[in-house]
């Protein structure tokens, strides 16, 4: 401690030539409970006594040290709320019933984003233990008033070192200040930590994104013209006719009627574009902006076709939702020790793969382009494999498939999950959730896949530690952010049994709880979004039969492919319940559309409109086996119906029961 302090007080010689300004006073709160016996209060004045004569010791400017009770058999502490602006720290102090301490400290009065939130120890005598309880009690508490009474000399000795990397600001040796490069004006500590806070570490690196997605063009036009033959038949424009319709009359701007993998196609497209820029250092806004000129671009480049509305929306949007929420699972894997794990997270973004290898060749350093990729998540992810037996909707017997997938779970909000109060808004993405399933025999006929980002949220928590040290209350995040759901029950491609039902969620508002509570954890998640659709018509087959298979008046998106571009609405909600080895929980989507009858490529005449509906259930068990493998069993139930003019309804009922083996990273 000797040694700290000379340090400090050597520090402490700069930040005062640098503010030249007397110390302010600090305001510590301490606040002490008691979970062996809450009604004594002879415990918890001997700690207060404590605390007070070792803040006295260190403090040398003095303190305004207020020593206070809180009553454990509260759930929460109801008057911490009114007292956060009153003071500079919140250390609460508590023993538990197995006579362990329990010490947090918050930082009710942070200036800087490197400020810390909230540290917490957990102290307890061992046999095996070197240092006893009350002698780690006195060195936590002598480290914290030590860093109160030094915290801008700390600072200035880190800034210090910092300056010298440093585009904005410079440490004058010779007179010991900080200066501006640009004004040469001298800077307090405190404005010269925020000015350095504030210069992006990202470099962006603008040519390898316009290389890399240049080459991706131009391997997608080479492509293109090889299969020449199957694309002339959406050939509906010279260059010059072609430029008009979408520059000036806008005649040429309408829904195409490729086939559903070609669209599928699109938005993978759109995921390349993304995971380019993102893994090049852009913000995920400036991402999904470059991802919506690359398929401009395009549009542009097969000038013979129509400019297509529908690939306008699942490209950008749909490159944005799956690119981002590949971009954040990815980098929560790549930062895990394990081998396993880091193949994971390049194999689902190759583009992340490729940059970070360029950048530790040239730099020795791969996350030079992308440094918030490092920065600690919360993560939830997993893969798992096991049999599935069910009846589909459309075919008269029971099958028995294999099914294979991923599920993942990202927040990306500094002390999620941790002790601690807070209640902040996050402009940059808190979260994302993803769902990657393949099931039978049939290649990729048979997938689901489902994607959340929340874009933008408000999180409030208050989390505490109960008498056994676990958490103990809530936290919330309410945003607004994007989805995409594709849903793919197989059969053969234009026949009757094909069925398909594909969503971008445009926009929505979603909501998400994290609750502990005497040893459970509840956790809850509602995403409610308008959608654009992609519907095979459940009903068309039905209005067919009634005019004898004729498909005249049909649009040609019908006529070609069975299926329509609409709008509608879409849930996702799940919530689960765990606490020891056991979790149960239930995961639900529940999407409506109708058709579009306008701007078609070849227009239908007959007016039909189409309705659609899809609702997944699926309930489940997981039992852990090991810290990371648990087994799962679960129902689904799943409900698709389909209506033609509000006059001919289709329904069929599907149901599936699995096991499955989950391992998580």
């Amino acid at each position: 401690m000797k040694t700290c302090l000379f340090l400090l007080l050597l520090l402490s010689f700069v930040s005062h030539k640098a503010e030249a300004a007397p110390a302010e006073q600090k305001r510590v709160l301490i606040s002490v409970g008691d979970f062996v016996d809450n009604q004594s209060k002879a415990w918890k004045k001997d700690i207060c006594q404590k605390v007070h004569t070792l803040s006295n010791q260190i403090l040398d400017h003095g303190a305004r040290v207020v020593c206070r009770e809180f009553s454990t058999d509260n759930f929460l502490d109801p008057e911490i709320g009114s007292l956060n602006q009153q003071y500079d720290y919140h250390l609460r102090i508590t023993r538990s019933k197995d006579e362990s301490l329990i010490l947090d400290i918050s930082n009710w009065n942070r200036k800087h984003n490197s400020d810390f939130t909230t540290l917490g120890w957990n102290l307890k005598n061992s046999e095996k233990s070197k240092v006893k309880q009350e002698d780690a009690f006195a060195k936590i508490i002598g480290n914290i008033f030590l860093y109160a009474n030094n915290e801008l000399a700390y600072k200035a000795g880190l800034l210090v070192h910092g300056a010298k990397e440093s585009d904005e600001i410079e440490f004058d040796e010779s007179k010991g200040i900080f200066r501006d490069k640009k004004t040469n004006t001298a800077l307090s500590i405190n404005k010269a930590m925020s000015i350095y806070e504030n210069e992006s570490p990202r470099k962006r690196n603008y040519l390898r994104t316009g290389i890399e997605i240049g080459i991706q063009l131009s391997a997608a036009m080479a492509i293109y013209y090889k299969n020449l033959v199957f694309n002339q038949v959406d050939f509906d424009y010279s260059l010059k006719s072609g430029l008009k319709g979408k520059l000036v009359t806008g005649e040429a701007i309408k829904f195409d009627d490729n086939d559903k993998f070609s669209n599928y196609g699109h938005i993978y497209a759109g995921v390349m574009y993304y995971q380019t820029a993102r893994s090049n250092g852009f913000t995920s806004l400036e991402s999904a902006l470059i991802t919506f000129a690359s398929s401009a671009a395009w549009e542009f480049l097969e000038y013979h076709e129509i400019f297509s509305i529908n690939d306008q929306i699942l490209t950008p949007i749909g490159g944005y939702v799956i690119g981002e929420a590949t971009y954040q699972i990815a980098c929560a894997l790549v930062t895990k020790n394990s081998i396993a794990a880091k193949t994971l997270g390049y194999a689902i973004n190759p583009n992340l793969a490729i940059n970070h290898a360029l950048d530790a060749g040239f730099k020795k350093d791969r996350f030079a382009a992308q440094p918030d990729c490092k920065k600690p998540r919360w993560s939830d992810i997993s893969v798992h494999i096991g049999l599935d037996k069910g009846q589909k909707a459309y075919e008269p017997g029971k099958n028995k498939d294999y099914t294979l997938g991923m599920s993942a779970e990202v927040i990306n909000i500094e002390d999620y999950n941790k002790e601690g109060r807070a209640g902040k808004v996050v402009l940059d993405t808190s979260m994302v959730k993803m769902i990657v399933e393949n099931n039978g025999n049939q290649g990729l006929m048979d997938l689901k896949v489902v994607a959340q980002v929340v874009m933008a949220a408000y999180h409030q928590k208050n989390l505490q530690k109960d008498e056994s040290g676990s958490l103990r209350g809530y936290e919330v995040v309410l945003g607004l952010g994007s989805a995409s759901t594709w849903i793919d029950r197989g059969g053969e491609e234009g026949s009757k049994t094909e069925d398909f039902y594909g969503t971008i969620n445009i926009l929505g508002t979603t909501a998400h709880a994290n609750i502990h509570f005497n040893g459970f954890n509840i956790r809850a998640d509602l995403g409610v979004y308008g959608d654009f659709a992609m519907v095979k018509g459940y009903a068309v087959e039905s209005i067919r039969d009634s005019r004898s298979g004729n498909k005249e008046g049909e649009s040609s998106i019908l006529t070609r492919k069975n299926y329509y571009w609409g709008v509608g609405a879409s849930t996702l909600m799940a919530i689960t319940a765990s606490k020891g080895r056991f979790e149960v929980g239930y995961v639900g989507q529940h999407s409506t559309a109708r058709s579009i009858n306008e701007r078609n490529r070849v227009e239908a005449t007959n007016g039909d409109v189409f309705r659609d509906s899809i609702h997944m259930n699926k309930i489940f068990i997981n039992y852990k086996l090991t810290k990371n493998l648990k087994l799962q069993l679960a129902r689904e139930y799943n409900v698709r119906k389909g209506s033609a003019n509000r006059e001919f309804h289709t329904e069929g009922v599907e149901t599936r029961t699995t096991g499955t083996l989950i391992y998580k990273f």
